[in-house]
C-alpha cells in the first residue's frame, strides 16, 4: 500500500521502519536507527530492533519514517522528518482531525 508522504501523520505507523533523535541532542547528534514501530499508544512509540523492544516518548524527539514506495516495480524509499508533537494522539483519532480539517476546508 502506498502511503503519500502528505499525509502520513494521519497514517497508521505500525510496521514503518523508522530513525530518531532527542530534540534535546537535534544540533549536535545524529539520527541513530530505532528500527521497526510494533505498538503504538497515545504518547508513545514502541519499536523492535535486534529482538529488544524499546519505548520513545513522541514529543521529545524528531522521527525520519522511511516510506516504502514501489514504483516500476523498483523499491524506492522515501524519508519523511516529521516532529514527534505533531503525531501524538491515538491513530484513530489523527484520522479523525484529517476529515474535520477536510470538512472546513470545504
Amino acid at each position: 500500500m502506498k502511503i503519500d508522504p502528505k499525509y502520513l501523520i494521519y497514517h497508521d505507523l505500525i510496521g514503518l521502519n523508522v530513525l530518531g533523535i532527542p530534540k534535546s541532542k537535534f544540533k549536535i547528534a545524529r539520527f541513530s536507527d530505532f528500527g521497526k514501530i510494533i505498538d503504538e499508544s497515545k504518547n508513545m512509540l514502541i519499536t523492535e530492533k535486534n529482538k529488544q523492544v524499546k519505548k520513545y516518548i513522541k514529543k521529545d524527539h524528531i522521527f525520519r519514517f522511511i516510506i516504502p514506495n514501489f514504483e516500476d516495480n523498483k523499491e524506492k524509499n522515501l524519508i519523511e522528518e516529521v516532529n514527534g508533537f505533531k503525531i501524538v494522539g491515538l491513530p484513530e483519532n489523527r484520522l479523525r482531525n484529517l476529515k474535520k480539517k477536510r470538512r472546513i476546508k470545504k
